[in-house]
This record gives C-alpha cells, sequence and structure tokens, in this order.
C-alpha cells in the first residue's frame, strides 16, 4: 500500500500505474466530479442561459463514485433540459482533471462540446 502525502503525488502513482489506497481514489473522484459539473455550469451561465442546476447529473454518479479502483470507462455528464446532451469523460481524467493538463485539455474539450451544442440550440430557437 503506498502511502499518499498530495493529491499530486497521488496522481503522479496513477498516472505510473500504480494502485492508491480505495479512500484516496473515491476523493479523487468525488473532487474531479464536483470540479467538472462547476465547471459546466459556469460555462452554461457564460451563455446568458436559463438553468436549472438539478437537471445537471452524473448518470449513476452515486454508485460509480464509491468504485474503489480506476476504470476504463467512460463516465456521462448529462444536461437533462432543452436541449438534453451529455459529454462523456474518461475515469481517470476525472481523477485527474485539476492536477493534470492533459486530462484538463480532455476534459476541457468535451465541456466545450456540451457547451457549444447548448448555445447552438438557443440561437436557433432564438431566430424562429
Amino acid at each position: 500500500m503506498i502511502v499518499i502525502a498530495s493529491d499530486m503525488e497521488a496522481i503522479a502513482a496513477l498516472k505510473r500505474g500504480e494502485s492508491l489506497p480505495q479512500e484516496k481514489l473515491i476523493e479523487l473522484r468525488s473532487k474531479g466530479m464536483h470540479t467538472v459539473r462547476f465547471e459546466f455550469i459556469v460555462r452554461l451561465l457564460r451563455l446568458n442561459t436559463q438553468i436549472i442546476t438539478l437537471s445537471i447529473y452524473w448518470e449513476d454518479g452515486r454508485e460509480f463514485v464509491q468504485i474503489p479502483a480506476v476504470q476504463d470507462t467512460y463516465r456521462k455528464l448529462v444536461y437533462a433540459s432543452v436541449p438534453r446532451v451529455h459529454g462523456l469523460f474518461e475515469d481517470l481524467a476525472l481523477l485527474c482533471y485539476s492536477y493534470d493538463r492533459g486530462a484538463k485539455a480532455r476534459v476541457d474539450a468535451e465541456l466545450d462540446r456540451m457547451v457549444a451544442a447548448i448555445g447552438d440550440y438557443g440561437r436557433k430557437v432564438a431566430r424562429n
């Protein structure tokens, strides 16, 4: 078992393929999920769109946040309003989002895509 002194050390260990204590993985995943969702909300607010934050959620979020291992899968962030949009995010990218440039770039690109889809829809509706 690895003793981790900081989140940066934990991320470095993950990138080397090392395992982390279960509670550290859960902590990092939870931080990443909340940070990504918050960033999405901030970007939507910049669009001057009306949002109900309860309509933005992680599909199966309560279940997967508790998984004590890194998984080779994608997590779905859902915007359950009109237009309905979702984004897919690698588990490892969620774990590393705040600490790793590559993970941040991948997540930010997907958030940009989601926000663009919502913005395009809003402009289309405004024209009609």
